[in-house]
C-alpha cells in the first residue's frame, strides 16, 4: 500500500522523523517497506518563464534566450531549441544542479556568449511520459503561471516522500488511504480527522434514467448506484492527477480518475457505465448463462459459467461483477449519462471467477481480501461529491440503494481479564478503552467487561469466542510490543514434541546423511515425455498421473507418480556440473490419478551412481536401514520396473508386503537422462513406518561360542536363492541358525544338464552351551532332508 506523505497530512498533524515514523509503524505491525522519493536525485531545478529570445551573433543554431526564474533578474540561457517561444514556462537546471544519470551542471560559455544554465526536457527529470500532460519529447514546457520561481519539485507536486507500507491480508481496511492513515494517526499520537461527505441533493428522479435489481442476493449482498447526466469528459484537475500518478495509477479522464481516486481513498472498487448503452437503463445482478459470453474492457472476449457473478441489462452482459467492466458500456468522449456502481460482492467468488478466467485486476484484488457494504455507500458519496466539486456532471435524484446486507452496529463483550492473560500485563479497563479511541474504535467499561462497538470496516475483529483474542491484538500493538513486560513461556508450551512419523523421517534421512547421501528437493511435476523416456507400459499405474489444468509449461504439466525422472534430472545435472556428489536420497509424494480425488503416496528415493557404486552397495544401505529401524522378515525378488536393468533389479517385500523396489537403472533410459553407472530405490515411506519396530528390546551377547559351516547344494536351475533361504530358516533345528549367505553358483563340468550348484554359508549356536560335533552333523542332515525334500536338491560331493 502506497502512502504519500502529502496525502498523510491532510488526515494527520506529522511533526516527527521519517525514521521515527517508521519504527512507530513498524511497532503497530506495519512495515514500511520503503521509502520512495517522488524526484529522486534531482536537485537546483526551477521553473522559469522565456521573456525574449534572441539569435546568437556567432552562430546559426543557437539562441540566447532571457529568463526569468522569480529572483527579480533574467539570467541568459543560451540554447539550440529553434521551438521555443517567448513566454514558454520551462523546467531551468541552475550552476550546480543534478539531473538524471548524475549529470551535473556548470556555467559555461559557448560561443563566446555565458550560458548560466540549462532548459531540460522529461528524459534530465526522469519523467516518464504518461506523468506530465503534454510532455514535450524535447524541452518540457509547462502551462502554469504560478509554477514560476518554484523548485520543479514543488511546482510538479513532487516535492514529497511515498511510503510503501506491508499490510496483512486481514487488516482489508488498510488498503485505503484512510484506513492507513487512521493507524498512523495512532501511531504519531495523533487525532485522526475524519473526513466529512457532502450529500449532494440530486435534481429529478433517478429512477426515470436506472433501476437496479439483485438475483443472487448471498453472492452480492448491496448494490448502491447513482445516475450522473451532462457528463463532461475532460481531463481531471492537477491535484487529482498529482496524488493518483504518486500511487502509481495514471490519470485518464476526470469520470474514471475519480472512480480510481476513490478506490484509493476509500479502498472501494467503483465503476461507472455509459447509461446510453445499458438497455432501458436496467442493472441485472445475476449469475451468467452456460457459455454465455462477454467482451470486457481489455478487449478480450471471455466465456463465463453459472457459478460465476455478471452484471447485465435486460439484453446483455455489461460488466464482469466486481472484476472488469464490459467494453460495450464503457466510458467514451461521447458519454453523456453515467451511472455510478458501488457494491459488495462476496470474496470467495470473485477469487474463483478471476482464477478461472484469468484475469486479475486491481478491483478484483479488493474484493478477493473482501469489502463492506457500509463502505460501498460511503465510497459512492464521496464519488458523487467529487463530481459535483469538478463540475463533471448533474447529479440526478437520490441514492438508488438495494441492500440485503445488515448495517447493523455490531457490538461484542470483551473480557478484560482474558485480554490480560493473553498478552501478559494487568491493563485497567479504562487503558483499554483509551487505547481503542485512538483508532476510532468506542467502548463502555462495565465491570471488567469492556462493551465495544465494533466500526463497520474492522471485519477482521469478529464476534463470539475470538472477540477477546482480537482486542487483545489491538490492545497490545497500541499498547507497545516493545513495552510488555518479558515472561517465560508457561510449562505446557515445553509438553508438545514431534510426531513419531516426523522424528522417523528425520531419524531416516539423518542416517542416510551418514552413509554420505545429499537430500535434494525436486518438483512434484514432471512431463508426459518422462513416461516414454521410463520406457512405461501402456498398462503402467505410473502412466495414470494427474494432469495440471494451467501448467507452467508442457514439462511441469503432470503430478509425478514416481520420483525416478526428478532423481534421474538431478544425477544429470551434478554430473554436469562436475559437483562429484555420487548419492542422493529424497523424501516425496507422488499422486496417481482417480476418480474422486487423487491419491498420493509418500516414497523414499535413493539414487547413487559413479564409480565405486553397484547394485550391493545400494542394497546395503537399504538393508542398514531396515536393521536401523528394527525391520525383518525383508526379501528382495527378482524383478521391477521396466526401467531398471534385468538381472541387476529387485523387489521388496517386508513380511510378504511389497514395499518397493531397487536396482541398476536400464542402459537406454540412462542413456535418455545423459547419466552412466546409476542405481536407484524406490520405497513407500509410510509402509516402511508401519513395519518399523515399536519398541527395539535389548538382546544380550551369546555367551557360547557359534560354529560356521558350509554346503554345497545341487538343484534345478529355476531354483532361487531366497527359496533356499527361506527353507533353511524355517526348518526345525534344536539350535538357532543365522547369517544364511549364498557365496557361489556354478554351472559347467560334473554338474548334471538343468541344474546348478548353490553354495552357502551359515552360522549355527545355542543360547544354553557350546555345540559339540554331534549336534551340529544332526542340524546339518535335517537341512540337507528339508531342501531335498521341498526343493529335490542334493548334497554336491
Amino acid at each position: 500500500m502506497k502512502l504519500p506523505l502529502r496525502w498523510l497530512k491532510e488526515y494527520v498533524d506529522f511533526d516527527i522523523s521519517i525514521d521515527e515514523f517508521k519504527e512507530r509503524m513498524i511497532m503497530r505491525g506495519f512495515e514500511i517497506a520503503e521509502v520512495i522519493e517522488e524526484m529522486p536525485n534531482i536537485s537546483n531545478v526551477y521553473v522559469g518563464q522565456v521573456k525574449s529570445i534572441a539569435k546568437h551573433e556567432n552562430s546559426d543554431k543557437l539562441f540566447v534566450c532571457a529568463v526569468d526564474i522569480g529572483r527579480g533578474e533574467n539570467i541568459q540561457i543560451v540554447t539550440n531549441a529553434s521551438y521555443l517561444f517567448e513566454g514558454a514556462i520551462v523546467p531551468v537546471a541552475l550552476d550546480g544542479a543534478t539531473l538524471a544519470g548524475g549529470l551535473v551542471i556548470k556555467n559555461t560559455v559557448l560561443r563566446g556568449v555565458e550560458s548560466y544554465g540549462m532548459f531540460c526536457g522529461k528524459s534530465e527529470l526522469n519523467i516518464k511520459d504518461h506523468e506530465i500532460t503534454g510532455a514535450d519529447d524535447r524541452i518540457l514546457i509547462l502551462n502554469d503561471a504560478s509554477m514560476i520561481g518554484k523548485t520543479i519539485q514543488e511546482a510538479l507536486g513532487l516535492d514529497s516522500v511515498i511510503f510503501d507500507i506491508e499490510i496483512t491480508p486481514n487488516r482489508q481496511d488498510c488498503q485505503s488511504i484512510i484506513g492507513i492513515c487512521r493507524e498512523a494517526a495512532a501511531a504519531l499520537g495523533k487525532k485522526f480527522k475524519e473526513p466529512v461527505i457532502k450529500h449532494i441533493e440530486g435534481s429529478g428522479n433517478a429512477a426515470d434514467y436506472a433501476s437496479v435489481t439483485i438475483l443472487n442476493p448471498t453472492l452480492c449482498p448491496r448494490y448502491v448506484a447513482r445516475v450522473i447526466k451532462d457528463i463532461k469528459i475532460e481531463p481531471s484537475p492537477l491535484w487529482m492527477q498529482t496524488k493518483l500518478r504518486s500511487v502509481g495509477l495514471r490519470p485518464i479522464n476526470n469520470i474514471v480518475d475519480i472512480t480510481n481516486y476513490v478506490l484509493i481513498e476509500y479502498g472501494h472498487p467503483m465503476h461507472a457505465f455509459d447509461l446510453a448503452c445499458v438497455d432501458s437503463g436496467a442493472i441485472i445482478v445475476r449469475n451468467a448463462y452456460e457459455n454465455e459470453k462477454i467482451t470486457t474492457l481489455d478487449g478480450v472476449e471471455r466465456e463465463t459459467t453459472p457459478e460465476m457473478l455478471l452484471i447485465t441489462d435486460p439484453k446483455k452482459p455489461v460488466g464482469l461483477a466486481g472484476i472488469m467492466g464490459g467494453e460495450n458500456s464503457g466510458i467514451t468522449e461521447n458519454t453523456k449519462a453515467v451511472l455510478f456502481e458501488s457494491a459488495a460482492f462476496i470474496a470467495d467468488n470473485i477469487r474463483r471467477t478471476s482464477r478461472k478466467l484469468g484475469l486479475v485486476s486491481d478491483s478484483a484484488q479488493r474484493f478477493m481480501r473482501g469489502v463492506e457494504p457500509v463502505n460501498a455507500y460511503l465510497a459512492l458519496e464521496r464519488a458523487v461529491e467529487l463530481v459535483h466539486e469538478l463540475g463533471a456532471g448533474t447529479v440526478v435524484g437520490e441514492v438508488i440503494d438495494v441492500n440485503y446486507a445488515d448495517i447493523s452496529q455490531r457490538v461484542i463483550e470483551v473480557d478484560t481479564k482474558r485480554v490480560n492473560r493473553i498478552i501478559g500485563e494487568e491493563l485497567s479497563p479504562e487503558y483499554m478503552k483509551a487505547l481503542l479511541e485512538t483508532i476510532n474504535i468506542e467502548s463502555t467499561v462495565k465491570g471488567d467487561t469492556l462493551v465495544v462497538n465494533v466500526p463497520h470496516y474492522r471485519v477482521d475483529i469478529e464476534s463470539g469466542i475470538e472477540s477477546d483474542h482480537d482486542i487483545a491484538e489491538e490492545v497490545a500493538r497500541l499498547h507497545g510490543y516493545e513495552k510488555l513486560t518479558p515472561r517465560l513461556m508457561s510449562g505446557r508450551t515445553f509438553s508438545g514434541k514431534l510426531e513419531p512419523h516426523v522424528q522417523a523421517e528425520d531419524n531416516i534421512k539423518n542416517l542416510l546423511a551418514g552413509f554420505g547421501a545429499y537430500e535434494m528437493y525436486n518438483y512434484s511435476f514432471m512431463s508426459p515425455a518422462d513416461l516414454e523416456k521410463l520406457m512405461l507400459p501402456k498398462d503402467s499405474r505410473k502412466r495414470q498421473a494427474v494432469r495440471i489444468l494451467n501448467p507452467l509449461g508442457e514439462d511441469q504439466s503432470l503430478m509425478r507418480t514416481t520420483l525416478t525422472p526428478g532423481m534421474l534430472n538431478t544425477l544429470a545435472h551434478n554430473i554436469r556440473h562436475k559437483t562429484k556428489h555420487n548419492r542422493f536420497f529424497e523424501v516425496g509424494n507422488i499422486h496417481f490419478d482417480k476418480e474422486d480425488l487423487p491419491e498420493e503416496v509418500k516414497m523414499l528415493g535413493l539414487a547413487f551412481m559413479g564409480d565405486g557404486e553397484n547394485f550391493f552397495t545400494l542394497k546395503g544401505v537399504i538393508e542398514a536401514l531396515f536393521e536401523f529401524l528394527g525391520i525383518t522378515g525383508y526379501r528382495f525378488k527378482a524383478g521391477g520396473s521396466d526401467y531398471l536393468c534385468p538381472g541387476k533389479k529387485a523387489e521388496i517385500f517386508v513380511n510378504g508386503d511389497y514395499i518397493g523396489e531397487m536396482g541398476a537403472v536400464h542402459p537406454l533410459v540412462e542413456k535418455e537422462y545423459e547419466i552412466s553407472s546409476a542405481y536407484i530405490a524406490e520405497i513407500e515411506f509410510n509402509k516402511l513406518l508401519k513395519h518399523k519396530a515399536a519398541v527395539k528390546k535389548y538382546k544380550s551377547l551369546p555367551k557360547f561360542p557359534s560354529v560356521e559351516r558350509d554346503i554345497a547344494i545341487i538343484v534345478d536351475d529355476s531354483a532361487k536363492c531366497d527359496d533356499v533361504c527361506d527353507i533353511m530358516y524355517s526348518t526345525e533345528l534344536d539350535c538357532v541358525i543365522e547369517n544364511v549367505t549364498l557365496f557361489d553358483v556354478y554351472k559347467g563340468a560334473g554338474i548334471p544338464e538343468g541344474k546348478k550348484s548353490m553354495a552357502f554359508s551359515y552360522t549355527l549356536r545355542r543360547d544354553d552351551k557350546t555345540l559339540n560335533d554331534k549336534e551340529i552333523t544332526e542340524a546339518t542332515n535335517k537341512l540337507l532332508m528339508a531342501l531335498e525334500c521341498k526343493l529335490g536338491a542334493k548334497l554336491r560331493q
